[in-house]
């Protein structure tokens, strides 16, 4: 009876060297994964809220960062790092492959909290949404990344700028404004506009300017344009944060207004829009922002550069 060759040893060769070269590539493939085949770093910080790495590398410490949040685009070095998604969309693939040391979030991230505890990955909660909480959240990332001393120096930059700007519009008179923090017809029925509570609002009044809606205590809403009418604001701060616009695609919204001619802002012509990014960012440019504001409001000022 003629026996066919032993060949069980050979296939299990066969099987666990198969199992090693599939190991090999799907660790290739998690390298790879969601990064368009560019090579993640490994630890570091990552970043999630385009104020928070601001805020990191006002304090220096850009080098450290591995990865940031998909809307994160000051300053230019920002542009080498790997993103990680949003607040809705994060990538944990990514987070998964860099295994950051720390990872600083803009306030509560439920799906990266969630993905980070049980994998031992420490997160940090910087919630910088008040002129207060900026001060108080450079001072946390400050110690969180051991450093402690350009944090208070940065701090103290800030508190300075804001007084200058105060000081440069002390004893004008302080025209009653009107925030639209976005809209996205042309018909005014939906004006997303900024309470009392806002830190837009605390700039306004640092700019010299009082939000005809500050007593309001939700930080933002829906205001009626009979709500608006009844305010009558002396000026329109329109924000347009991060848009590019045309000269018509301004004109245009401006232009939007005169559906509200009774308006004193519309009346006199002073409807602004205000487009740096920046501009809706509670971070370390706030004094900027403070400054553009009351330009817009004061123009006669003499402002700190």
């Amino acid at each position: 009876m003629r026996r066919e060759p032993y060949t069980g040893g050979a296939k299990l060769c066969f099987r666990k060297r198969d199992r090693a070269i599939a190991r090999v590539c799907v660790l290739g493939l998690l390298a790879l994964m969601g990064c368009g085949g560019e090579t993640l770093p490994r630890g570091g910080v990552v970043s999630m809220g385009p104020n928070i790495t601001e805020t990191v590398f006002a304090l220096g410490q850009g080098h450290r960062l591995s990865g940031v949040d998909s809307f994160s685009d000051y300053p230019a070095e920002v542009a080498r790092l790997p993103r990680v998604g949003g607040y809705i969309d994060p990538n944990l693939e990514r987070l998964s492959i860099i295994r950051p040391e720390l990872i600083l979030l803009a306030g509560q991230y439920p799906k990266v909290m969630d993905f980070a505890g049980p994998r031992g990955l420490p997160t940090l909660v910087v919630a910088m949404d008040s002129l207060a909480t900026i001060d108080a959240g450079i001072g946390r990332v400050g110690d969180a990344l051991e450093c402690v001393a350009a944090a208070d120096g940065l701090r103290a930059a800030i508190r300075n700028g804001l007084d200058a700007v105060r000081g440069a519009v002390a004893g004008r008179p302080r025209p009653r404004v009107l925030v639209i923090t976005g809209r996205s017809t042309h018909d005014l029925h939906a004006l997303q506009t900024a309470g009392g509570s806002s830190f837009i609002s605390e700039v306004v009044a640092c700019a010299g300017g009082d939000n005809v809606f500050a007593e309001e205590a939700a930080p933002y809403f829906e205001a009626s344009k009979e709500t608006v009418v009844t305010r009558a604001p002396e000026v329109i701060l329109e924000f347009h944060a991060g848009e590019t616009l045309s000269a018509r695609d301004r004109a245009a919204f401006v232009a939007d207004w005169g559906a509200m001619p009774t308006l004193p802002a519309v009346r006199d012509g002073r409807v602004y829009l205000v487009t740096e990014a920046h501009a809706l960012r509670p971070g370390p440019r706030i004094v900027d922002v403070a400054g553009r504001l009351a330009a817009l409001l004061h123009p006669e000022a003499e402002l700190p550069e």
